[in-house]
């Protein structure tokens, strides 16, 4: 249902329907009934009136916010991830295989000398422990993330492996080093802050020439689509038509881009590496009751996606209000909860007969820095 915001931007302008009226040569009636919804302009007024208000004809038939009060997504800030440590280990636990990973440093990159690599965005360096152990002997890791809670975890997980490293509490985007490195990487790193091709420029900077840039990011719709629980339905899992207008409007309204890991060899190339190339990360998880570790894999996934329990009503407003904002119609908003809450009760249910597919959706992108 089309919610005009005419009423809103006029009095934002502190304009009367007659002015209104008269700028666009109608009767201040006709505004009116614009106003209460008994009549809905002419589609060929519509580009007249949203650039009266300058804002898109999308704000003014209220299908994404006016820029004035949208709510920004803030998985991009400090403060978001002081408190998602335990939710950061669990989803980075299912997340590669170390094969795949050795296959890529040693027959891809093919990186034979120890390296100094910097990790950007680093979170509790469960990437730079992995890769530590496939890197030529002698290689170096520098982690660097804006959450000292992060940065505590990382700094316990590798001192447990026995593995050396340097970690640095610094908000990438204004932090300067005083030196290059071999291999510049980013994990989910891209995908959360707005602007992630000027953060790539950033990481690139970093890099010696002759270095490896490597990103590693997940493209929602892949991800959307990549999970099967037996006995439900794949379509309805998969709907996704809400979660779409949410993507293009945080795109559109603070340049969070869903789709970046499709773009990004893109970016690479015109800010000038070479043998730019990508891949596709490997690993699926399939969990079934008969595999090793299936209780504490299970738990992971609906820990990382947040199946524990069921929202209140309370919490449900709480979200739909949330989705809404980001350019969901109501109904989009409830049906996307309602999924939500079925996938929990349906674990629930089968706590130790569930099984899933699940498919994170991740590229891998890299290119070479000019010598």
């Amino acid at each position: 249902m089309l919610t005009l915001r005419i009423a809103e931007l006029r009095k934002k302008n502190n304009m009367t329907q007659q002015e209104l009226g008269e700028l666009l040569s109608v009767s201040d009636r006709t505004v009116s009934k614009w106003e209460n919804g008994t009549v809905l302009p002419d589609v060929t007024m519509l580009p007249k009136l949203a650039a009266r208000f300058s804002v898109s004809v999308d704000a003014l038939l209220g299908l994404v916010p006016l820029a004035d009060d949208y709510r920004p997504s803030d998985s991009g800030c400090r403060e978001y991830w002081a408190h998602r440590v335990e939710y950061l280990k669990r989803t980075r636990r299912a997340m590669w295989n170390e094969d795949y990973l050795r296959f890529l440093v040693r027959e891809v990159w093919r990186l034979e000398h120890p390296v100094e690599l910097l990790d950007c965005g680093c979170g509790c360096g469960a990437m730079g422990l992995l890769l530590l152990g496939l890197l030529p002997p002698g290689s170096r890791y520098v982690g660097v993330d804006f959450s000292e809670e992060m940065l505590a975890e990382a700094r316990r997980l590798f001192a447990e492996s026995g593995c050396s490293a340097e970690f640095v509490c610094a908000d990438f985007w204004e932090w300067k080093s005083i030196r290059q490195y071999d291999m510049v990487l980013g994990q989910a790193v891209l995908r959360h802050v707005n602007g992630g091709d000027c953060f790539l420029k950033k990481m690139i900077s970093h890099a010696k020439p002759g270095g490896l840039v490597v990103s590693m990011e997940c493209n929602r719709e892949f991800e959307a689509d990549g999970l099967y629980i037996d006995g439900m339905d794949y379509a309805g899992l998969c709907t996704c038509s809400g979660l779409k207008k949410l993507w293009r409007t945080e795109l559109a309204m603070q340049n969070r881009d869903y789709s970046i890991a499709m773009k990004i060899p893109h970016y690479m190339r015109k800010a000038g590496l070479h043998e730019v190339s990508c891949r596709m990360n490997d690993r699926v998880n399939f969990l079934c009751p008969e595999q090793e570790g299936y209780e504490e894999m299970l738990s992971d996934v609906i820990r990382a996606d947040h199946w524990d329990d069921e929202k209140t009503e309370n919490e449900l407003e709480e979200n739909i209000a949330y989705f809404m904002n980001h350019g969901m119609s109501r109904a989009e908003a409830e049906a996307y909860c309602a999924q939500q809450n079925g996938i929990v009760s349906w674990l629930k249910q089968r706590r130790g007969s569930a099984t899933l597919t699940k498919f994170g959706g991740i590229l891998i992108s890299w290119g070479w820095k000019a010598e």
